[in-house]
């Protein structure tokens, strides 16, 4: 589960902005991989949320410099994890349109995310529109996705 790992920071913002585009970064990580390994069928749908989530997470880096943070691009070792579970649905034979479920129960985290980021910004009203914003947008693309 996406910021499960994460603890409570005493600097609210940055903590809530860090956390949030460290999980943005780690499933950015999985759909790379999937852009290189998808069957056709999938790879633009990966290839959209990959580019949704590189402008959000472009978005909180920015940001977070203005907090005195700095944006770790790297993401944690979950990245490295949903790029192994791609390739290994690639390695299956089942890095195609099957895999949607897992991709939304993915996005659907991600959304959480989003929501733990907000709930912890309750004085800082403009980042929570940011946030809030990119949570719709999100929400948008994953409305589209399940129909």
């Amino acid at each position: 589960m996406l910021g499960s790992y994460k603890t409570a920071s005493v600097d609210q913002p940055k903590g809530a902005i860090t956390d949030l585009a460290t999980d943005i970064v780690d499933v950015m990580r999985g759909y790379k991989t999937m852009q290189e390994r998808a069957e056709d069928d999938l790879r633009p749908i990966v290839e959209r949320l990959h580019t949704l989530h590189s402008h959000h997470a472009s978005a909180l880096f920015r940001v977070l410099e203005t907090y005195g943070g700095e944006p770790d691009k790297a993401g944690s070792i979950m990245g490295v994890v949903h790029s192994v579970v791609a390739t290994a649905r690639d390695w299956t034979g089942s890095l195609d349109t099957s895999a949607l479920p897992q991709i939304l129960a993915g996005e659907k985290q991600v959304i959480n995310s989003y929501s733990a980021a907000i709930d912890n910004l309750k004085d800082a009203p403009r980042l929570r529109g940011i946030l809030e914003d990119q949570r719709a947008v999100l929400r948008a693309h994953i409305a589209a996705l399940e129909q």
